[in-house]
């Protein structure tokens, strides 16, 4: 019978287990490989992407901001824990070795980087990298950067504003159709780590890359066995989407999205029980979701499938770019008159009568560097508000996992900025019944989210070039 691989919290690992000591000794092992060996280190983090040309087969392979994001994660750290498992057998270990996740949205000392990855110990721990924000002194991730709540709390899969991302075709491009999942925890906890982890070239070289795509990958099997929540199986473009990666002994292997699914019965791994998640700030109900709103045009070629429902309209957006360097900066959006003559109502009324939902997209967001900072974006936070009130305010996050990619795109792609969009529905229908929405304008504010450098250091610039508003 086939062995069933149990991939553990790193933090509630018992005293005395060894799986990181045999992770360590693997990576190390791993790392003194032949770089053109597909099974070494070097070659593996290149797989996600690296700056090193010409490019190897399969390297740069990642899928980022989109619906491929989360399959195409899966089956990489499939194959890669299977090489891993591989070495540790070779050094002496067990062969029911798994990847351990790093479950910091268990908050408190969990939120914390393991200790095993933060000493260099004088260059002889295979498991250290630099990092940023203190992360390596034992600085704890803030939740709103690795709180889960709201991504799964979304009830669709596909979908810009959804759990897994928009409907893209397949290529190694940033498709700005990131689902909620993508930006927060993934974006946001890569961002803040900093160092290697804040730019997708040199991420994966950083061995606690994988115990964070471990955890997202546990998140997305949580999110999927939820009743009502689905995966777009059904959808050919993506049940049939192939990806290719190296397996343990070297050659090349297959995988699909449908193939995928059951990580149990199919891919011979499962996850202990995390314990509670962090929640979020509670928000009135939502109605029943509508189907999800397509961002690009695409042919169905599925007649089966879902019906495609009309398209997000413009109702409103920013008449100046903002600039971001660690602190904190807002801007207005005005809404315009005319789109509210023509819906009979004010915004507010639309979506507290559920006739609607109103969503808020930053938007051309460019920048040559990721900051380590992740932004909190918050709609018209009062004055002064308290920690708990500006919580009930903020709407999601801005992180810029990607954005050198975007700048500086490979081949013959196009440099475009980042966009993040996220549901505000729920506040704008909470402010209403609170009689403090306004049709005329909304105010979006960025702040910064934990720890940050002392003041007059700023950040690698960031530049939004428009705010905007949108409904269905």
């Amino acid at each position: 019978m086939a062995v069933l691989h149990v991939r553990r919290n790193v933090w509630t690992l018992p005293d005395g287990d060894q799986t990181l000591a045999h992770y360590a000794a693997a990576v190390a092992e791993m790392k003194g490989r032949d770089p053109e060996d597909p099974t070494s280190w070097f070659y593996q983090s290149a797989m996600h992407k690296t700056t090193v040309t010409p490019p190897k087969p399969l390297w740069n392979g990642c899928q980022h901001g989109s619906w491929f994001f989360l399959p195409w994660h899966r089956m990489y750290l499939y194959f890669f824990e299977r090489i891993v498992r591989a070495t540790v057998v070779d050094l002496g270990g067990p062969a029911d070795w798994a990847l351990p996740y790093w479950g910091y949205d268990a908050g408190g000392t969990q939120a914390r980087i393991p200790p095993a990855f933060r000493e260099a110990q004088g260059g002889a721990n295979p498991l250290f990298a630099q990092r940023g924000n203190k992360v390596n002194l034992g600085q704890a991730l803030p939740f709103q950067i690795t709180s889960p709540a709201s991504a799964l709390a979304r009830p669709q899969f596909v979908g810009e504003a959804e759990f897994g991302g928009g409907i893209t075709p397949d290529g190694d491009f940033i498709w700005n159709r990131h689902g909620q999942i993508e930006l927060t925890p993934h974006g946001a906890v890569h961002n803040h780590l900093g160092g290697l982890m804040k730019n997708p070239r040199t991420a994966a070289q950083d061995p606690v890359f994988w115990l964070h795509h471990a955890n997202i990958d546990r998140l997305w099997f949580e999110w999927s066995s939820r009743p009502g929540h689905s995966n777009p199986t059904a959808d050919p473009r993506w049940a049939d989407q192939e990806y290719l990666f190296f397996d343990a002994d070297g050659t090349e292997q297959p995988l699909t999205g449908a193939g995928i699914e059951d990580i149990a019965g199919r891919l011979g791994y499962t996850y202990e029980s995390n314990v509670a998640i962090t929640g979020a700030t509670p928000t009135p109900p939502l109605p029943p979701p509508p189907p999800p709103v397509p961002e690009m045009s695409m042919d169905n070629p599925n007649p089966s499938g879902p019906a495609r429902p009309g398209r997000r309209e413009l109702i409103g957006a920013s008449r100046h770019p903002v600039r971001l360097v660690g602190r904190a900066a807002s801007v207005g959006v005005p809404i315009d008159e005319r789109t509210m003559r023509s819906l009979g109502t004010g915004l507010g009324t639309m979506a507290a009568q559920a006739r609607g939902r109103v969503y808020l997209s930053v938007e051309d967001i460019e920048g040559d560097e990721s900051p380590d900072t992740v932004y909190g974006i918050y709609v018209n936070l009062p004055e002064g508000a308290s920690d708990e009130l500006a919580e009930s305010h903020r709407v999601g996050n801005l992180p810029f996992f990607g954005i050198e990619l975007a700048q500086d795109p490979r081949g013959d792609e196009h440099p475009h900025g980042l966009r993040v969009t996220v549901e505000i529905t729920p506040l704008v229908r909470r402010l209403e019944a609170e009689n403090a929405w306004d049709d005329r304008e909304v105010r979006v504010t960025f702040l910064p989210l934990g720890f940050t450098e002392p003041e007059g250091e700023d950040d690698p610039p960031v530049q939004i070039g428009r705010v905007s508003l949108g409904y269905t």
